[in-house]
């Protein structure tokens, strides 16, 4: 008789060819995924490798421009770095354009990165960097994060969470900078920051969308949606 973990590869297998041939609908992969869920975290490990390579195959149904991970890293980096020439030449100027600009670019370009960084030390990896709309991402191996504890499942959403309004609320802290520019960012970092929130307890609490916005495809949700998991 086939173990569990073998059954679940048979299954794996199956989505994947139906991914192949373009026949695949919704339903079956969060079937199996919520099982997973359930198992021993031995079996879940045994399983990532497998349910990683499913994974990635339905993500990239959607077409979302990729690059690799370590190109990834390497622009929101550069873009971080970057961020400071706008801000400092806002504060050589007092030019307001220049010095949001510049807060703007090292806010989009935070969040993604510290994500990226704390999921890595969790445990976590990634098979490549996309672009979801405007917002770059990286694409986790799905089945390394499922290997991993509930704990640290919360955790790595909560990363995602927090590096937006820490930037802003970094630019705002600066004396130098405009005083306008630091009140639009303070603002943005208290609006982003209470969404992040809401978006969690809502999550937690077991609401699943917010008007036409899955709650899954913020970091706040999936956090909270992890915790309830609990």
């Amino acid at each position: 008789m086939k173990s569990q973990t073998d059954q679940i590869r048979h299954r794996i297998r199956s989505i994947e060819e139906q991914v192949d041939a373009g026949t695949y609908r919704p339903g079956p992969w969060s079937a199996l995924v919520r099982e997973i869920r359930t198992l021993p975290g031995a079996d879940r490990r045994a399983l990532a490798a497998d349910v990683s390579r499913a994974s990635n195959a339905l993500h990239r149904r959607a077409g979302h421009p990729e690059v690799s991970v370590v190109t990834g890293a390497a622009l929101e980096t550069v873009a971080v770095v970057a961020s400071f020439v706008p801000l400092i030449g806002g504060i050589d100027t007092r030019s307001k354009v220049l010095s949001l600009g510049g807060a703007l670019i090292l806010a989009a370009a935070a969040q993604p990165l510290l994500k990226l960084i704390v999921g890595t030390l969790l445990g976590v990896r990634y098979a490549y960097a996309f672009l979801f709309g405007a917002e770059p991402r990286f694409k986790m191996r799905y089945g390394s994060y499922l290997a991993r504890p509930r704990w640290a499942r919360v955790v790595h959403h909560l990363s995602g969470t927090i590096g937006t309004p820490l930037a802003l609320g970094f630019v705002s802290s600066i004396d130098a900078i405009p005083p306008w520019t630091r009140a639009v960012c303070w603002t943005l970092a208290v609006v982003i920051a209470s969404a992040n929130v809401f978006c969690f307890l809502a999550a937690a609490a077991g609401w699943t969308r917010l008007g036409p916005l899955r709650l899954s495809v913020t970091s706040g949700g999936s956090a909270g949606r992890e915790l309830r998991g609990a």
